[in-house]
């Protein structure tokens, strides 16, 4: 069969490349692995909120790249960055054009857009009535109107090449789709244990999965086969979750005890920190699951941040934790706390007085490992009752895929652009990732680089 693109992959970044391709006249075909109507992504169940780098994806385009490359440290290609920023409010006015609606994100001091409805503000898997399921039927919907397809059930397995270009898509039953140009757009590896075995965590079975388990590595792997180079695979955007959510289906994707965190200390058996909580969620999520055992970390925190956490993330984990069956141990004495735990009662003792100490004296980089307040303001731990959760590493989706450019094109090892091949979306990499994990903000990045991946297209086919 015959199409002009073939997008594999049916979330944002996919179904809006293919809407941009149908725009300008062109046939495109989706393929997508999951079946039926409501066919499970990781865009379907997201909770809609859209940044860049934590900031609006309406701020100047020049303060956006700044942000990425902050978050990033350096590491983001200038290229990409630049386009998904010069292109973030262009995105915007698109999504709003195509019928969707944004409110203003619970956390409001962040200033940044969210599609509506919202999530009701609950633990568990929350996503029939909102706003992503809903933006993602209409595109779907609209890409009919226009003349695309949208195939379901169908995995791809490799590319067609000829003369070093792309030139189609072989699927696993052996079927051949032929297209001028093909797009990966088939999210990220998370799902994929061998994949993040190898790039990730040394125990893939031992952190949990924070997604829908479709984002299995097809696009990765068929574009790799043909040459592409990649880039940032150590690193995954997610979230700490209470340990008990490895088995308690009612604890992921929410709540979420990233700011607990943030706000305590996390340590492994031996009592001691690991990693620089001041960074955030997302960065010491990456940091349990590069322990030797990831389910080797607990949270240690007092009652001040327990009662901050009423208040905290979108599904405030005081009292949704306990309600949904997640363990939060209490004690009047640290030593208690930590008999309960099983943690190392003389390590949390020495642990918690030099964290104090340092934290009073004003000097809390001094700690080892260094305890950054820029983002997290670091609070004493000194009120009882004391506490401690269990915690796992949550994985929604890996940060790093195939390196493309500002024009979205796949490029090869030699830095150069393999013909016909374009990558959008989780499958994309060179924006995320560094020494602290930087996180740009994947439902942008999915619509703006699907964006810019149709647009491009579909100006190159019509020349």
């Amino acid at each position: 069969m015959t199409y002009d693109v073939a997008i594999v992959g049916g979330g944002f970044g996919g179904l809006t490349a293919a809407n941009h391709v149908a725009l300008a006249g062109l046939k495109p075909v989706v393929l997508e692995a999951g079946s039926g109507e409501t066919y499970m992504c990781n865009s379907r169940v997201a909770t809609g909120a859209l940044h860049v780098a934590f900031r609006s994806p309406e701020d100047p385009a020049d303060e956006l790249f700044e942000a990425i490359m902050a978050a990033t440290d350096g590491t983001a290609r200038e290229d990409i960055a630049r386009a998904l920023t010069d292109n973030a409010q262009a995105t915007i006015d698109w999504m709003r054009d195509e019928g969707c609606e944004f409110m203003q994100h619970p956390r409001r001091s962040w200033g940044m857009p969210m599609m509506m409805p919202g999530r009701e503000m609950k633990a568990g898997l929350d996503w029939e009535g909102s706003g992503p399921n809903l933006f993602l039927k209409s595109l779907a919907e609209k890409l009919a109107q226009r003349g695309g397809e949208l195939r379901c059930g169908v995995r791809a397995a490799g590319l067609e090449m000829k003369g070093g270009q792309v030139t189609g898509v072989e699927l696993d039953d052996g079927e051949t789709i032929e297209a001028r140009a093909v797009v990966i757009a088939d999210g990220g590896f998370q799902a994929d244990r061998e994949l993040i075995g190898r790039h990730i965590t040394g125990s893939p079975d031992r952190v949990r999965q924070r997604n829908t388990e479709t984002g299995r590595g097809d696009g990765l792997r068929m574009a790799v086969a043909a040459g592409a180079q990649t880039a940032g695979l150590d690193k995954f955007y997610g979230h700490v979750l209470s340990r008990d959510a490895m088995e308690n289906e009612e604890l992921w994707p929410y709540p979420q005890l990233d700011v607990i965190c943030a706000k305590g200390i996390v340590v492994t058996s031996d009592g001691r920190r690991f990693a620089d909580e001041g960074q955030g969620g997302i960065y010491v999520t990456n940091a349990i699951a590069a322990l030797d055992d990831p389910l080797d970390a607990t949270a240690v925190f007092d009652r001040s941040v327990w009662e901050d956490a009423k208040e905290a993330d979108i599904v405030p984990p005081n009292p949704s934790l306990t309600e949904n069956g997640g363990t939060v141990l209490q004690a009047d004495s640290l030593a208690e706390l930590a008999c309960l735990a099983g943690l190392d009662a003389a390590g949390v003792s020495a642990t918690v007085q030099d964290y104090n100490d340092l934290i009073r004296a004003g000097s809390a980089p001094a700690l080892s490992p260094t305890r950054t307040t820029h983002t997290f303001v670091a609070h004493t731990i000194d009120k009882p009752p004391f506490y401690a959760v269990p915690l796992c590493a949550g994985i929604t989706v890996t940060s790093g895929g195939l390196c493309v450019d500002g024009r979205a094109r796949v490029l090869d090892t030699d830095e150069k652009p393999i013909v016909g091949l374009y990558a959008a979306g989780s499958a994309g990499g060179g924006l995320e990732g560094g020494p602290r994990t930087g996180y740009v903000g994947g439902l942008i990045k999915a619509f703006a680089i699907g964006r810019i991946a149709g647009r491009e297209i579909a100006s190159g086919l019509a020349n």
